[in-house]
């Protein structure tokens, strides 16, 4: 399998791109081929161009190269499926923490775009609202529907019919991922009720976290059409008609496992296994460095 291109000239925040030729950029090499990123001038986003299909980004979620398995290791996830009993915790708090106060009382609908397993659906479902969770890979639809009794649409959520009386859109460990982002958040602001709210988080590129990384950012992937600034985020969401309403650094419970592989030390991870330590999570929620959470309402 190899990747298809198509060709990108624009940031998400409404700037041309430079020419690559002239630009700064990053390349790097995947399974299936290689992914080049050019940093926009006026925003200090980073987009990936040439970008990779969306079939093909379809086909590379859905593969062991992306999710890990019991096989592999991904370039994503060592095993997505391994850390399930720990992101079902994390989902719960996420729901309490960042969803719930944000939510007409029950029931409202939240949609949440990028869903892979519904580990965060299903708390948000027992909460008591209504949920409906979009996927590109057929595996996490799959995976969804068996471990947590939810059904995932698969494909691209632009070419889904959704209720377009949508209380919420939830895009965790999305945004970044969207292709064509103003397209994405046009659509996504159609199908918002007037007032809906869209929760998002992102990893910033103007971050310290991302400037201590430099080039070995694990963003850097092909999964990641573009790695936002936040002032990238902030203008692509206001061009699509919505309103910020508030950005904080985000919160998560990763684990062991996760943390490895974003900081690029998987040569660890045979370590903790052994010691059985891998799928071990902080007790409580945490601020993550570089990754933030934006709050929009639709206008």
């Amino acid at each position: 399998m190899r990747f298809e291109y198509l060709p990108r000239d624009g940031c998400p925040c409404g700037a041309p791109l430079p020419d690559a030729a002239h630009a700064e950029t990053v390349v790097r090499s995947a399974a299936w081929g290689d992914v080049r990123f050019v940093r926009c001038r006026e925003c200090g986003s980073w987009c990936q161009s040439l970008q990779v299909s969306p079939a093909s980004l379809a086909a590379w979620y859905d593969s062991d190269h992306y999710q890990g398995s019991a096989r592999q290791r991904g370039s994503a996830y060592a095993n997505y499926l391994e850390d399930e009993p720990e992101r079902v915790e994390e989902g719960r708090h996420r729901y309490e923490r960042d969803l719930a106060p944000l939510l007409p009382a029950p029931p409202a609908v939240v949609v949440e775009i990028g869903c892979a397993t519904a580990s965060v659906l299903r708390a948000v479902r027992d909460g008591g609202h209504r949920v409906l969770g979009v996927d590109l890979s057929p595996r996490f639809a799959t995976a969804a529907r068996e471990l947590h009794g939810i059904d995932v649409h698969v494909g691209d959520f632009r070419e889904i019919a959704l209720p377009d009386d949508v209380d919420m859109v939830a895009l965790f460990g999305t945004l970044s991922n969207l292709t064509d982002l103003p397209d994405a958040l046009r659509a996504i602001r159609a199908r918002l009720r007037p007032g809906g709210v869209l929760v998002a988080n992102y990893p910033a590129a103007d971050s310290w976290t991302a400037r201590a990384y430099g080039r070995r950012l694990w963003m850097f992937a092909p999964s990641a059409s573009t790695i936002l600034s936040a002032t990238g985020c902030r203008r692509a969401l206001e061009r699509s008609g919505f309103h910020v309403v508030a950005e904080r650094r985000d919160r998560q419970m990763p684990s062991v496992r996760k943390l490895l592989n974003h900081a690029r030390a998987r040569a660890l991870l045979s370590v903790t296994d052994r010691l059985g330590i891998s799928g071990a999570t902080t007790p409580l929620p945490l601020p993550i460095p570089g990754v933030r959470l934006v709050i929009a309402r639709a206008t």
